[in-house]
């Protein structure tokens, strides 16, 4: 017989490997925010799992880029495309959620970046490279060494289409051109999303048979 636990993660295979939202949190408590080093680690994971920005979009964003709005909201302005033969370059805007605000807004008044956001030696921008050993740094940290730097933009589009349930607000967020590519990472649903759509359909029956009695 099949298990509950088979299933939910045969579910879970069915899509892209993503960090849950306790593992969110644990990333983004992992490095020790009393260091300089430590609170530039947290704003850069909180942004990249905060915005689903690309490595490279954010470690392109100079502190023009980013506004800081009214209550607390942080917004980044991310290149999506540089523009070719002609043809201007696209950028998509992205809100933080509270949580990654705060800790980017901790960042930048700390340290006062002076044109990056994310800088380097010599107050040069963070290379990708750079960037990326950051984040498998910490993603071993926390047991989830299996992941890719990538699959923080696939959590965040996990968590955009499960809370919003629109695929076209997450493709908007994401930047991607085709909705379809959207559909293909984070349409696929978990065992609990089932399990949610057959309690609710049972509830629905429920009441049309209270009605009918």
């Amino acid at each position: 017989m099949t298990t509950i636990a088979t299933e939910t993660h045969t579910a879970q295979a069915q899509g892209p490997a993503v960090l849950r939202p306790r593992e969110v949190r644990a990333l983004l408590r992992a490095p020790d925010r009393r260091a300089r080093r430590g609170r530039r680690d947290s704003a850069l994971l909180a942004a990249l799992v905060g915005s689903g920005a690309r490595v490279g979009e954010l470690v392109r964003l100079t502190r023009d880029q980013v506004e800081h709005g009214p209550g607390g909201r942080v917004r980044l302005m991310l290149r999506t495309s540089k523009g070719r033969n002609g043809t201007p370059p696209r950028f998509r805007t992205v809100t933080l959620p509270a949580p990654m605000a705060r800790l980017l807004r901790e960042y930048v008044a700390r340290e006062e970046p002076r044109w990056w956001l994310f800088e380097g030696r010599r107050n040069e921008a963070l290379s990708v490279r750079q960037a990326q050993k950051i984040v498998m740094r910490w993603l071993r940290e926390i047991g989830r060494g299996d992941l890719r730097v990538h699959s923080l933009r696939h959590s965040f589009g996990a968590m955009v289409t499960r809370e919003t349930r629109s695929i076209f607000v997450a493709q908007k967020l994401l930047g991607h051109a085709d909705p379809r590519t959207t559909a293909r990472y984070y349409a696929a649903f978990e065992v609990s999303d089932a399990d949610a759509a057959a309690d609710a359909v049972a509830e629905a029956l429920s009441r049309r048979g209270r009605r009918a009695a």
